[in-house]
């Protein structure tokens, strides 16, 4: 078999799917290539020559986590329960704009009663981020999901149990394993265990393993470039390259005082902002 260019469609304990122009082949790596710290992602595009994959070919964005590669798109997917982490989607919206990728939340589970999708609004509708409201039960607004997701490669990303993988069952008619919220401490159970594609007629969807906790992965100075609507109005603050933490007249904390801004919103930048600054200390001390 001559050599190949495919697209890893699933990673898993140094064993790979790769998708090629003759369908999908199981395949190792090369030796050199299961070492490396970044290692084979799903969604990186490979070379292959029979089932061995020799080479990983440039990649246009990384996640850390989920841990994927050449993503077009990320759907942060909430649900009324278990209750949204808004802390952790501001930090997914943080990675998707360093990476240059872009962002929309999907609210699933339209069918229960609840005042989640205003909260949403309230917080991020201002950035311009698409917000749309689905139920994988009923499947209202899977049409309209299908539409937005044509001809890219997205990424469900979110909390164990909000539906991520109820959407992709539902989109492409298949009967994936799901996972179940606990009643008693209202979050949910793993049951997607690694980062799969699959494709159906033009959509290209990665299901990705639910998490609680994920790292803002940009610098202290980096990171008020990756709030839109603060980076948009950062020169009409007093000092430049303002972090919008302490300096006086600065701008963004003008708007949030005026609820022009979400409050809340700010309150986890500065969140964010401590840990990012704790973690460079504590890696400039070691």
């Amino acid at each position: 078999m001559s050599k190949k260019i495919g697209q890893v469609y699933k990673a898993h304990s140094n064993k790979y799917l790769v998708k090629t122009d003759d369908g999908l082949i199981k395949c190792d790596a090369r030796g050199l290539l299961k070492i490396k710290s970044d290692g084979i992602l799903t969604g990186d595009i490979v070379e292959v020559e029979n089932t061995t994959i020799l080479s990983v070919k440039p990649r246009k964005n990384k996640l850390i986590r989920p841990s994927v590669a050449n993503v077009d798109l990320i759907v942060a997917v909430l649900s009324p329960q278990p209750k949204p982490d808004f802390y952790l989607i501001d930090k997914l919206l943080i990675n998707s704009i360093k990476e240059n990728i872009d962002f929309c939340i999907v609210l699933n589970k339209s069918d229960i009663e609840s005042n989640i999708y205003q909260e949403v609004v309230n917080e991020y509708a201002n950035l311009g981020i698409k917000i749309m409201s689905v139920s994988s039960n009923n499947k209202d607004g899977i049409d309209q999901l299908k539409e937005l997701l044509k001809d890219k490669l997205s990424v469900f990303a979110g909390q164990s149990a909000v539906g991520k993988t109820s959407i992709t069952n539902a989109m492409f008619n298949l009967e994936l394993k799901t996972g179940e919220v606990s009643e008693k401490i209202e979050r949910g159970r793993h049951t997607t265990t690694r980062s799969e594609i699959f494709e159906y007629e033009g959509i290209k969807v990665i299901d990705s393993p639910g998490f609680a906790v994920i790292d803002a992965d940009v610098s202290i100075d980096d990171l008020p470039q990756c709030y839109p609507e603060y980076f948009k109005v950062s020169n009409e603050c007093k000092f430049r390259g303002c972090s919008h933490i302490a300096e006086p007249n600065c701008k963004v904390k003008e708007l949030v005082n005026n609820g022009d801004f979400s409050q809340n919103r700010y309150e986890r930048y500065i969140e964010i902002y401590n840990e990012i600054k704790n973690r460079r200390t504590i890696y400039e001390k070691n």
